[in-house]
This record gives structure tokens, C-alpha cells and sequence, in this order.
């Protein structure tokens, strides 16, 4: 079980990071992210489930408006990512 949680939780710090990254105005998104993995695992951990939830709540939102609304969330998410 520890050997599937692991690739999937490093995924989903990747994840987290490129999105605060793409977020972050004023500074390239690859500076971001290295900032980020300096800091302790405990605040990676915490920055990573609080943009899971973030992205989980505009999702549900997004929800709200159909098949349309959760093609733009996700046309959204892809283009910060970008």
C-alpha cells in the first residue's frame, strides 16, 4: 500500500506546486516551485491539500453549470499549468 501512496502523493505535490507557480504574478513559475520545495514536508504537505481543496471546491462549483462549466474548470486548470 506505502508503495502506491507515494508515487501518487508526489504527484499530487507536483501538481499543487505547478499551480501556485502558474498563479503567482511577478515571477517565473519554475522559481516558484523551487521555493516551495525548500520548505519543511509539513508546510509542502499543508500548501498541497489546501490547493487540492481549493480545487476541489471551484470544481464543485463549476459543477453547478454542467458539462460547459466543467469543461472550462478544466481548460482553466490546464492553462495556469501552462
Amino acid at each position: 500500500m506505502q508503495s502506491l501512496l507515494k508515487p501518487a502523493a508526489r504527484t499530487c505535490r507536483d501538481v499543487a506546486f505547478a499551480l501556485v507557480g502558474g498563479l503567482w504574478i511577478g515571477r517565473p513559475s519554475d522559481d516558484v516551485e523551487a521555493d516551495l520545495r525548500w520548505l519543511a514536508l509539513r508546510d509542502q504537505w499543508s500548501v498541497t491539500a489546501l490547493v487540492l481543496l481549493g480545487l476541489f471546491l471551484v470544481s464543485l462549483l463549476a459543477a453547478q453549470l454542467g458539462l460547459i462549466g466543467l469543461c472550462l474548470f478544466w481548460l482553466s486548470v490546464i492553462a495556469i499549468i501552462r
